[in-house]
């Protein structure tokens, strides 16, 4: 069947909303980046957008998983409240992950997507999940379980525009982790992310799009974009290739359609999200209550015999 219209009025607090999601080639130049998205933080506010959603390591992009230990910050440290006061003077609800969160008498760090409200407050603290320990058909190796440490809970944050979804990068092919997310209440996806270039080019927009039709979600995915550190490969005769993000920062509405995309440059894309629209698809297909969670989400599954 066709996707419901969409229709602006709406019993919810606020229920039509402009959100922003941005693009950017991070790189171990922190004040670089916080110039970035300070800037991106006045061009939202502008233009109208209530929540901001950054990508995957927006606040520091280094040449090895050396240099993001030796980056890593306190959650109270200067640093990430310097990110918090962009949200109290912009009037923003900001999307800020994965960050380098430093532990305590360890080496390795965690990933953490945080969430903060216009009033400077942390609403939501996710550490990431699924780490990335993969080899790369055609391109390099990951170890991110090397240096990063899992986190352990699902996350969702309540807003007056909707119910969001806190995921990071890598969690994105874990479709388990999202139909969870659903349950618990989750209108809006939020998916920052650092993909590479070969698994993205097969991989992102499809896994973005199946995400927001199994979930009948938004889906808002910020995504670091092209060659970073290239002048530090350079100038230091690094004999390996420079890392290189994929990009295609899109907004996906919950009927799977891509309502707005990135070129392949940094900058920042809005869209309107109406969640009147995702209730009326949820009603008239309603998979949540046909799901058989009783078959095949418990432990006590079992496989069927094929005989007649």
């Amino acid at each position: 069947p066709p996707p419901p219209k969409m229709d602006s009025k709406s019993d919810s607090v606020v229920s039509n909303v402009k959100v922003g999601v941005v693009q950017m080639t991070s790189s171990s130049d922190a004040a670089r980046n916080y110039d970035f998205v300070a800037q991106m933080c006045q061009k939202a506010q502008e233009d109208g957008v209530v929540l901001l959603c950054f990508p995957e390591n927006f606040a520091f992009m280094g040449l090895n998983s050396k240099e993001s230990v030796e980056f890593a910050q306190n959650l109270g440290d200067d640093m990430l409240e310097k990110y918090i006061n962009l949200a109290k003077k912009h009037n923003l609800w900001l999307s800020l992950g994965g960050f380098q969160e430093k532990l305590p008498k360890s080496d390795k760090i965690r990933n953490a997507h945080i969430i903060v409200n216009p009033s400077g407050e942390i609403c939501g603290i996710y550490r990431k999940l699924h780490l990335f320990n993969v080899d790369v058909p055609g391109g390099r190796s990951f170890r991110e379980s090397s240096f990063t440490v899992a986190g352990d809970k699902l996350v969702k944050v309540n807003t007056p525009f909707g119910n969001l979804g806190v995921t990071i990068c890598y969690d994105l092919r874990f479709p388990e982790m999202f139909a969870s997310l659903r349950r618990l209440g989750s209108e809006i996806l939020l998916i920052p992310a650092a993909f590479a270039m070969k698994t993205g080019m097969s991989h992102w927009e499809v896994l973005l799009r199946s995400r927001a039709i199994e979930n009948q979600c938004y889906v808002l995915a910020a995504a670091q974009v092209g060659r970073h550190n290239v002048g530090r490969y350079e100038g230091e005769g690094k004999k390996f290739a420079c890392r290189e993000s994929f990009g295609d920062t899109l907004i996906v509405d919950p009927w799977g359609k891509v309502i707005s995309r990135a070129s392949n440059v940094p900058g920042l894309i809005t869209a309107r999200l109406d969640l009147s629209y995702l209730r009326k698809i949820r009603q008239s297909m309603p998979v949540e209550s046909h799901r058989r969670g009783d078959v095949y989400c418990s432990s006590k599954s079992s496989l069927g015999s094929a005989s007649i």
